[in-house]
């Protein structure tokens, strides 16, 4: 199954439906969540029959601005939850039988209101135990490095939104393609990017679906980039070759705290006066040790 999010910064545009139209012809999603569609939700109902959708969902705007939309088919049964003017939450019923939960989220845009945006993703942590895919335009950014141009990000609001995915116990996919998302579309000096889009899914959505990553799509008329993303279930022969041959990895979110980089200078400092006889070893041991402690450390 393909999803599909995309703030079209306004659904009502002729170019914007044009290019809309051509990445749903391209991609063949069968959910796509849609972020500031500037209308009311009546109409984006009468839109929502040009994008060949049997169903669709639809939250007023805000003013002029805002506006969500949830599209889907007939053969995904798709059960709505719960809505703000910033989500829409809904369980997926796999032909097999399988539950998912699959949540579109628009994140505050003005920086005094982005809290609000982390109280909702832990209020709507609480309510299920399912696996869950949240996505959509958190108009926030993970780490620093995800922006690029103009000044840092203030690191209080990055290192919460953070601290608020891992209350979640949610991750991010990963991504395939350009590594940002938005732009301000500017030039020279001015110009900015920044990785606002993503994918989160629970830590343990691997043991039943496959890998997967959020690819960035090319547009021409928002400033946003579409993400694309795909659900697949695992085969027993999959959940096995998973289970026998699993590995440990260094997560990002880690170098941000003092205790990482403590644990590492302290394993170089053991390791590092030995013999230089073998360094590729030598090199081996010490990562081998060091993530070790850290996933003790990290567990703690």
């Amino acid at each position: 199954m393909k999803v599909l999010s995309w703030n079209v910064r306004g659904l009502g545009k002729p170019r914007t439906r044009q290019a809309l139209k051509k990445v749903l012809h391209l991609h063949k999603p069968e959910i796509f969540f849609c972020c500031e569609t500037k209308m009311l939700a009546k109409q984006v109902y009468v839109e929502s029959r040009n994008f060949n959708f049997e169903y669709c969902f639809a939250v007023d705007r805000d003013g002029m601005g805002g506006g969500l939309a949830l599209f889907w088919n007939a053969k995904d049964n798709v059960e709505i939850k719960s809505f703000s003017k910033h989500h829409i939450d809904a369980l997926v019923h796999n032909d097999s039988g399988k539950v998912w939960r699959c949540t579109g989220v628009y994140g505050h845009p003005e920086t005094s209101q982005r809290h609000h945006t982390l109280t909702l993703l832990k209020s709507l942590a609480g309510t299920f135990s399912l696996l869950w895919y949240c996505f959509g335009d958190f108009n926030e950014v993970l780490y620093l490095h995800e922006k690029s141009g103009g000044r840092d990000r203030n690191l209080n609001l990055v290192s919460s939104f953070r601290e608020a995915v891992e209350a979640c116990n949610l991750m991010d996919v990963g991504y395939s393609g350009y590594k940002y998302t938005w732009s301000n579309r500017r030039y020279d000096s001015q110009f900015i990017e920044e990785r606002l889009d993503r994918v989160l899914c629970s830590k343990n959505w691997t043991d039943t679906f496959q890998d997967s990553t959020s690819a960035s799509l090319v547009n021409w008329v928002s400033d946003h980039c579409p993400i694309l993303m795909e659900v697949k279930e695992r085969d027993k022969a999959t959940k096995y070759e998973k289970k026998s041959f699993s590995r440990n990895y260094y997560e990002d979110m880690w170098s941000s705290y003092e205790n990482c980089k403590n644990i590492v200078n302290k394993e170089w400092a053991v390791f590092g006066g030995r013999s230089k006889a073998n360094l590729v070893q030598q090199f081996q041991k010490i990562a081998k040790s060091s993530l070790a402690n850290l996933k003790i450390w990290s567990n703690s």
